[in-house]
């Protein structure tokens, strides 16, 4: 059986990512292709991941290695139960966030240098490299006023400051050149955003 192919889906928090993810699955389910996709999220994916995204998002005072640690338990579980065996079965997983979060957060965003030979060991206990990363990129000062007119509630990492975001963007946009990736301008309007996704997306894994 052939294996499916592995996405990630990365932006920081305002750069529209979530919206994007939501019109592929409404044009995977209006060309019936949704039963080839399966769509996960970290943190979180299963129950005990979904118990740590608590944890990782509202509770503050949490050290840099600690979150990371939080992050790799959360992404463990993921991967064995859900994105592995879906993979293995010939889905398509689709991830909202992934590694390149990791490293954008723990290591750029809170500029603990010293957290990458941490992430580098945790990553070899298991890990799946994406077959293609898509980082939604946008400016801060955009990111940070979209986030703020939205209704649901934030979390601590939206009470981070600029420079903390600016270093966050700055992580994804040099991490991400170890991957195969696609950057797509996020400060364009939704629809010219999806447009020029939807494209890339659909030639990498040759659908109409």
């Amino acid at each position: 059986m052939k294996k499916g192919k592995f996405i990630v889906i990365e932006g920081v928090d305002g750069a529209g990512k979530g919206t994007q993810i939501d019109l592929f699955k409404k044009y995977l389910q209006d060309n019936k292709l949704e039963n080839d996709f399966i769509f996960v999220r970290e943190p979180g994916g299963t129950k005990p991941g979904d118990d740590i995204r608590n944890v990782i998002l509202n509770h503050s005072g949490i050290s840099s290695k600690t979150e990371t640690l939080l992050f790799y338990a959360s992404r463990r579980e993921l991967l064995k139960n859900k994105i592995i065996p879906n993979l293995e079965s010939g889905k398509n997983v689709i991830c909202d966030r992934y590694e390149l979060s990791t490293f954008a957060y723990q290591i750029y965003g809170r500029e603990r240098e010293n957290n990458r030979k941490l992430i580098e060991f945790l990553q070899e206990e298991i890990s799946v490299i994406p077959d293609k990363y898509y980082f939604f990129d946008v400016d801060v000062e955009i990111s940070k006023e979209r986030s703020n007119s939205r209704d649901s509630k934030n979390t601590r990492f939206d009470d981070e400051g600029i420079a903390f975001f600016d270093r966050l963007r700055d992580g994804y946009k040099k991490e991400i050149k170890r991957y195969n990736h696609k950057i797509i301008d996020a400060s364009k309007d939704i629809k010219d955003t999806s447009i020029e996704f939807l494209k890339d997306i659909k030639d990498f894994l040759k659908i109409k």
